[in-house]
């Protein structure tokens, strides 16, 4: 594995982490208008998304210093998989 593929998880974790807490911000003013019982669970879900992209900005490197390739590909694909999570999750509520 090549540090460059590093080098643009760096860059887009950077961004996801701006943009996350962009989409957190908005995502606990939205929840906080729901009723469900599991608001709390949302609110937790929403600020984990800028952290979850910190967390594979700062793990891929360290993975990769551990010549831990298999971890830095699941660190790269952590975020994603979690925001998409979060994603479904916020949509199933708001349609009840």
């Amino acid at each position: 594995m090549s540090s460059t593929i590093l080098w643009v998880n760096t860059v887009v974790s950077l961004i996801g982490v701006g943009l996350g807490a962009f989409l957190a911000v908005g995502s606990v003013i939205s929840i906080a208008n729901m009723q469900n019982s599991w608001a709390g669970f949302l609110v937790i879900m929403a600020i984990g998304v800028p952290i979850t992209f910190g967390i594979s900005g700062i793990g891929a490197w360290w993975a990769y210093s551990a010549s831990a390739t298999k971890l830095v590909t699941y660190l790269i694909a952590f975020p994603w998989i979690y925001l998409t999570a979060f994603v479904v999750v916020m949509l199933v509520s708001l349609k009840q």
